[in-house]
């Protein structure tokens, strides 16, 4: 029989996956930092535009570090970094789960504190949480996610833009659940970075629609993307 006092000693181990490019740097410790307080391991794969300083920072948290060349496709990042967690995985012998987040967000200590909860007994669900993001206009959006899930045989992300997780979830019959967590978003705070990442997310979707027509999802993302740069310019 084991006996243990400590509430986390059966907790099944959590990897962030993150990936990043020349982000801000108190953004990304912000990142890290919080990331930290939920994880057994943080994997970072940069895109090779990252700074030295961004570097450092994911060392110091001793992070497991990748650069992978920027390929305008955020799913290939996203699975280089399940290939890292499936390495550790295989080490530790057991499955393990997968938080992912970006640079622009964090978890608060609260929700941080249930995160850990959560992976005492996570019955090999997937599980939603909500981002929520803040305006300058006073707006406030709520999206959900499938933020956390086993890393099981067959799991990949999918689609370049806006990439999709669930789609194999669904495929290998893996259940979820929604949850009440919010991870915090700072994303649509500043008007000209928002304007900077439709610009790429529509060069991104423009090449995604040409090559896979038939991707309905893209298409209405692309038309999404379209339809604000229009709006901006005046058109």
């Amino acid at each position: 029989m084991i006996v243990s006092k400590n509430p986390d000693a059966f907790r099944v181990p959590l990897v962030c996956n993150v990936i990043a490019g020349n982000c801000r740097l108190s953004r990304f410790r912000r990142m890290i930092h919080s990331a930290a307080l939920v994880s057994d391991l943080i994997v970072v794969v940069f895109d090779g535009s990252a700074r030295k300083s961004l570097y450092d920072v994911a060392y110091q948290y001793g992070c497991r570090v990748v650069t992978s060349v920027w390929r305008n496709d955020f799913a290939y990042q996203r699975n280089i970094a399940l290939s890292v967690t499936r390495e550790y995985a295989a080490h530790l012998g057991v499955i393990v789960y997968v938080l992912w987040m970006d640079t622009d967000e964090w978890l608060r200590r609260d929700v941080a504190a249930r995160i850990v909860s959560l992976m005492r007994a996570p019955r090999l669900k997937a599980f939603y949480l909500w981002q929520g993001s803040p305006a300058r206009d006073g707006s406030f959006t709520l999206v959900p996610q499938v933020r956390i899930f086993p890393l099981l045989p067959g799991v990949v992300w999918e689609i370049p833009l806006h990439e999709q997780n669930l789609l194999s979830l669904e495929r290998i019959g893996v259940q979820t659940e929604v949850t009440d967590l919010r991870i915090e978003h700072s994303g649509y705070w500043n008007e000209r970075e928002v304007a900077a990442k439709n610009a790429r997310n529509l060069e991104i979707l423009r090449r995604r629609v040409m090559t896979d027509p038939d991707d309905a999802f893209s298409r209405q993302n692309y038309q999404n993307a379209l339809n604000y740069h229009r709006a901006k310019r005046g058109i």
